[in-house]
């Protein structure tokens, strides 16, 4: 998403220095992409001499991650302050420190990008000095542009000379594969080492997700703790807990009832608090003497704020429809019923199975990671489809409870009809790609097609950015609504986990970055290029030139992708680094949706993280551009290379500075071996396009046809190379070898359960904390009411102290516990997998302290009413906006 909206705030605002590209006189196309490369290395500059001007000032937006991990462990040490001084220090930093602070994924995303440029660089480098003089060499006819480097000016010849040199490009095809597989199997192998070290470490596999299994389709027969307990504890280990998905009726519903109306009140507080100040300030209302150590009365907001501007509400769905009342009123009487409401419920649901009846899942939690590892690879239950779906490493918070209660027979159905609706979308989003090729070869109609005569007349300013800018800007935009969409197919085929919707949304997503932003936009480009050629092949129709006219303009259609990849490299890149979306959505957030101080404490400490679904098909797509034109059109090569060493650089400073991986979100690298197997299907198209290009432009010559054959040889033996590296390393993605099972067991007393010892702290996800390094603490701020201690002093973007960096421990880092170094009790552990709205506490309302007394007496008629609220750590700035100084949001402490 980050590329994405850099690559669009970038190409729709084109100068008028594209009006290059509407100059006719040379080729249209080469004249196209050097304003594009022009416009971008503009941009470019700009963006980095902004990031370079702002980096200093905004540490929030550009390396939060040096004071806002929790626990502080996950800290990276902060980056200098100097205009300049920090490049050595960020070069400095090895990969492997995003091992240690943000988990697997993001290491082997960075380890892919590296892949891809050990892949590139060699490619680029021996193609340019092998392929281009080789392509541009005896041209019949003298060609301008990059058009002089297409395989097409060797292979439509037929001179022995011509012949020579297509077994030249035959040759360097196979040095390419063979070096691109070398790479692949050497980071396959790789990752299998992190992943097993990763599952196998002592923080990890003692966690609750590490030595448990969601099992699905449960018979009714089965779903009972006891019947449960009773089949899989047959297994070595035994069974620890198991808990039983249940419907919860209404339950959820109320939860979130209650919890918005929290969220209500606080904002309606706040917004009484600043009437209060306003009127103050006006001169309207005098400012009373309130006890800065006493409670405030009752009535003390009716001193300041008359009744009929206290904040209301309209009860019912329909907006500006329903009953107007006074939002705290109504909210100070909501809360206590639902609370009530809710309570009475989840006792009910302890003992009632009929009114609460068990659903078709279940979790079951193990003593050992081994016993949980045998019953997910274990068929449990004897007829077709019941418990064949068994899920590891499902996290608490990663849960899709509302796909949980769906029988095989149900999640199957959804599931084709899903992948069914996917595939229609394939098909018929060919429509806007197709409008897309049409703007991005304009000129091309304009002489070929009559009736299109009038674009002609359009100025060479607008036509410039028809040409160049408008094609990337709505490919970006198609590659942006797009992702929404399918996720949405995921998530309602049944899916149960958000992790496994993301593995879901990068295979949809993958197949389209193949098909329609790749193969049919090449097919496309061609075909615009060549409009005259084809309406000869069609009248009459002859199916064989057509097809030979497709293949020998696909090489010459690559100008697009030559954009496609420099923007999403030169342009996007550094507009990644200044963070321009995030910096400007932070600052007009914090000014118009800052309204309470709980929306200001995530305004300041949320920090972003990336969507891996459409993070890695995004990233694979300049991939499969290079393995489609590497040779083809070898220019592609250099253009790839510098847009991935550039990416390369930027993801690895969002990776160490600006991300934040949660661990709900980590599946120990699993995106990775999906991204190799897209890297495969590119590998297979790319070899095929070139086989084709021989067999279609061989016409008599029968050495065209052998060198076709000798490329489908080639594609057979990428093919059978895929098959054994996934038949050889497959088994171990999804399990947990036995012998490092073994290796690892030690101690019996490490493999105890974290609640055996009952006045045993648990870490968050049941293993037993670490103690936490000793660290320099920032002095609290309690707003208490001293001095000017109503107020909190206006602060800037780094108010927060980065005192707290300290050096996590290597080997904990590394294998990445979830929820690093936090603490939970035993209730919460034995709690883990049980619906949260079970088990969810009310928020503790949090106002500002201000010098009125406002915000205390409001905490007072809460507790009155029943429930908590606090105003410590909250108050308001000299220039009256909410601010706050606290750890965490109360009722939100991990």
């Amino acid at each position: 998403m980050h590329r994405a909206l850099c690559m669009l705030a970038l190409t729709v605002s084109a100068p008028a220095l594209v009006a290059a590209a509407g100059d006719s006189s040379s080729d249209t196309s080469t004249s196209t992409v050097i304003t594009t490369m022009v416009y971008s290395l503009i941009m470019a500059g700009v963006f980095s001499i902004l990031f370079l001007v702002l980096r200093p000032k905004f540490d929030n937006i550009y390396q939060p991650r040096s004071y806002l991990s929790r626990p502080a462990t996950r800290n990276v040490e902060p980056l200098s302050h100097s205009m300049m001084g920090w490049i050595k220090e960020f070069i400095s930093l090895p990969d492997t420190e995003i091992l240690r602070r943000n988990g697997l994924d993001a290491y082997m995303f960075i380890s892919y990008l590296n892949m891809a440029l050990w892949i590139i660089v060699p490619i680029w480098i021996l193609s340019w000095i092998v392929l281009l003089p080789l392509y541009a060499a005896n041209l019949a006819s003298p060609k301008a542009g990059f058009n002089m480097f297409t395989i097409g000016n060797v292979i439509t010849a037929s001179k022995r000379t011509d012949q020579d040199r297509s077994a030249g490009i035959l040759i360097l095809n196979y040095i390419f594969i063979a070096w691109i597989l070398v790479n692949i199997h050497m980071r396959m192998k790789q990752f299998i080492r992190l992943r097993q070290e990763f599952l196998t470490s002592p923080e990890y596999r003692n966690t609750v997700q590490a030595k448990s299994i969601l099992v699905t389709g449960v018979p009714n027969e089965l779903l009972s703790e006891t019947k449960m307990t009773q089949l899989y504890g047959q297994l070595p280990g035994g069974v620890e807990k198991v808990w039983i998905n249940r419907n919860m009726r209404d339950l959820p519903k109320l939860v979130e009832q209650r919890d918005k109306l929290v969220l209500k009140q606080e904002a309606a507080v706040t917004k009484l608090i600043k009437a209060a100040y306003k009127l103050v300030k006006k001169g309207k209302v005098e400012a009373a003497d309130v006890d800065p150590n006493g409670e405030p009365s009752v009535d003390v907001a009716e001193r300041y704020v008359p009744t009929k501007k206290r904040p209301t509400m309209r009860l019912g769905k329909i907006p500006c429809v329903g009953q107007k009342v006074d939002t705290i009123e109504y909210c100070r009487s909501e809360i206590p019923r639902l609370n009530q409401e809710i309570e009475s419920m989840r006792q009910r649901a302890m003992t009632d199975y009929d009114a609460f009846p068990p659903q078709s899942s279940a979790f079951v939690l193990f003593r050992n990671q081994l016993s949980a590892q045998m019953a997910a690879s274990t068929e449990a239950c004897h007829s077709p489809y019941r418990m064949s779906e068994r899920y590891t490493e499902a996290h608490p918070k990663d849960v899709i409870w509302s796909n949980l209660n769906m029988n095989p027979y149900e999640k199957k159905i959804r599931n084709v009809a899903f992948w069914v609706v996917t595939w229609l979308t394939v098909v018929f989003w060919f429509i806007p790609v197709a409008v897309v090729s049409i703007f991005s070869q304009v000129d091309y109609l304009t002489t070929k097609v009559p009736f299109l005569s009038w674009i002609e007349k359009i100025p060479n300013v607008p036509l410039g950015i028809i040409k160049g800018i408008l094609p990337v800007a709505a490919l970006a935009i198609l590659n942006m609504l797009l992702p929404i969409w399918l996720r949405f197919l995921a998530k309602q085929s049944g899916i149960p986990t958000r992790n496994g919707v993301e593995l879901s949304l990068m295979t949809r997503f993958s197949i389209f970055q193949l098909l329609q932003n790749f193969l049919v936009l090449a097919i496309l480009q061609a075909s615009m290029n060549n409009v005259s050629a084809f309406a000869k092949t069609l009248t009459p129709p002859n199916a064989s030139a057509f097809v030979s006219q497709i293949s020998n303009a696909l090489p010459r259609a690559n100008t697009f992708f030559l954009q496609w990849v420099f923007v999403a490299g030169m342009g996007a890149a550094p507009g990644m680094f200044l963070q321009i979306v995030p910096l400007i959505v932070y600052y007009v957030k914090m000014k118009l949706l800052g309204s309470t101080p709980r929306t200001v404490w995530h305004l300041k400490n949320d920090m972003g993280a990336p969507a891996w679904g459409t993070l890695f098909p995004s990233t694979l797509l300049i991939m499969v551009i290079v393995f489609g034109y590497m040779i083809l059109a070898p220019v592609v090569n250099g253009f790839a290379a510098v847009s991935i060493f550039l990416l390369y650089i930027a993801y690895r400073y969002l990776f160490l500075f600006v991300f934040d991986c949660k661990p709900q979100t980590e599946t120990a690298g699993l995106f990775f071996p999906h991204a190799i197997n897209w890297t495969f299907a590119g590998l297979y198209l790319g070899t095929l396009l070139v086989a084709l290009t021989y067999f279609f432009n061989s016409g008599s010559n029968t050495s065209y046809i052998a060198f076709g054959v000798l490329t489908i040889v080639l594609l057979a033996v990428i093919l059978a190379y895929h098959l054994f590296l996934m038949n050889s390393y497959g088994p171990l993605l999804q399990s947990v070898p036995l012998d490092l099972t073994m290796q690892y067991q030690g101690d019996a007393q490490n493999e105890k359960s974290a609640y055996d010892n009952s006045n045993q702290l648990v870490s968050g996800n049941g293993y037993p904390s670490r103690p936490e390094p000793l660290q320099q603490q920032q002095p609290n701020s309690t707003l208490l009411p001293e001095k000017d201690a109503y107020y909190i002093n206006d602060v800037g973007a780094t108010s927060h102290s980065q005192s707290h960096i300290v050096q996590m421990n290597d080997q904990y880092a590394q294998h990445g516990g979830s929820k690093r170094g936090q603490q939970q009790t035993n209730d919460d552990y034995l709690n883990s997998f049980y619906n949260p709205a079970r088990t969810s506490k009310q928020l503790t309302l949090w106002y500002p302290n201000d010098r009125l007394g406002i915000g205390r007496s409001e905490v007072a008629q809460d507790q009155r009413a029943g429930y908590s609220s606090t105003t410590q750590h909250a108050g308001l700035t000299e220039k009256g906006a909410v601010d706050e100084d606290a750890t965490f949001a109360p009722g939100e402490e991990p």
